[in-house]
């Protein structure tokens, strides 16, 4: 059994990373990444890294628990990620393209809006950009295709993982995947190496997973935040997709050696964070712009109190009328249609309530 199954420790890294997200666009529309001897200029990005990390990890506990057979392991895997990412994203695509929200980039502390035709929005809404070359509508959903195509080879990958009882064969499968990306930087008229960037770093998920299945845990849980706070520093040091792919690994390798978070406030905040972190990963870009932007002529006290109001509200309420109720339609559907499917849990926040998860 995989100790990492219901594990507050990965609420806290997904917490990590949406936080890394929406703090570093903050500090970019004040143009303050950089504070002191502090470079914070690619903290998002890092945290857009570990979401890849944690994605892969409780995607292939998902995979555990839905069968061993094909239609289970692809049809419904396939299926239940659809409807689990796609309605949010088709709804922020579309409002942002019906409101003409100026949300596509922010430079200089200035919201700016993607030149957007009808095949970009066509694009956005299937998330497809990198492989159209197409801006994204806001900003924040330039990482949601490199994971929807990643979702593509994981149930393989999860079959891989499970033929050896060793961790060999898939740290040989993070080394293969970092030398296809190398090679692939050859391959200019392909452009294979935009494509492909990112799999080391799902691939490290796939590592901390068939760790997960031996490791006892015995490091104490407040070395678990020092060793992220460490990995985040090694990264902003000196950022490279190189970098970015040895750090992911880092944290694969090292996730399931410590103890679980204790039970109190902390672990609560971050189990609520990390359930509704996919709302707060796509409104909060345009939190900020109607705070500080759509409202700038009122005080500052207010602007930031609407912004964190929105932060809230808004996250909360397209889980609850979005999120939520597509995911059971999904499980419903897969359940029916799928012989042999698991049970409607599909949980990409592991301290979440069943079926209700991340992306």
């Amino acid at each position: 059994m995989n100790t990492l199954r219901e594990s507050p420790n990965l609420d806290l890294l997904r917490a990590t990373a949406v936080l890394f997200v929406a703090i570093f666009h903050i500090l970019l529309f004040f143009q303050k990444t950089v504070l002191g001897p502090f470079n914070f200029h690619s903290i998002g990005h890092w945290g857009v890294l570990l979401f890849f990390v944690h994605t892969s990890l409780v995607l292939m506990l998902s995979l555990e628990r839905s069968g061993r057979g094909f239609n289970a392991l692809f049809l419904g895997f396939y299926a239940r990620r659809c409807f689990r990412v796609f309605p949010l994203s088709i709804l922020v695509v579309s409002v942002v393209y019906v409101f003409h929200l100026p949300v596509g980039h922010l430079n200089r502390g200035v919201f700016l809006a993607s030149h957007t035709s009808r095949f970009d929005l066509f694009s956005n809404l299937l998330l497809v950009q990198n492989l159209t070359h197409s801006d994204s509508i806001i900003a924040p959903l330039w990482s949601l295709p490199f994971e929807m195509q990643m979702y593509l080879v994981l149930p393989a990958f999860f079959l891989v993982s499970g033929w050896s009882r060793s961790i060999l064969p898939v740290l040989g499968i993070w080394g293969m995947s970092v030398g296809m990306v190398v090679g692939a930087r050859h391959i200019y008229r392909y452009h294979i190496a935009d494509l492909v960037v990112y799999v080391p770093c799902f691939v490290a998920g796939i590592v901390a997973y068939k760790l997960a299945e031996s490791r006892t845990r015995n490091w104490p849980f407040v070395a678990y935040p020092i060793t992220i706070a460490v990995i985040t520093t090694f990264f902003l040091r000196g950022p490279s997709p190189e970098r970015g792919w040895i750090c992911c690994l880092l944290v694969g390798l090292v996730l399931s050696q410590f103890r679980e978070m204790p039970d109190n406030w902390m672990r609560k905040c971050c189990q609520q964070i990390a359930r509704y972190s996919y709302g707060i990963y796509l409104a909060h870009f345009i939190c900020i712009w109607l705070a500080f932007v759509g409202l700038a002529a009122t005080p500052v006290a207010v602007r930031w109190a609407a912004f964190f109001a929105t932060l809230i509200a808004f996250p909360v309420l397209l889980y609850h009328t979005v999120e939520a109720p597509m995911i059971r339609i999904g499980n419903r559907l897969v359940r029916r249609s799928v012989q042999g499917d698991a049970p409607a849990v599909t949980s990409n926040s592991p301290g979440a309530k069943p079926a209700l998860a991340k992306f």
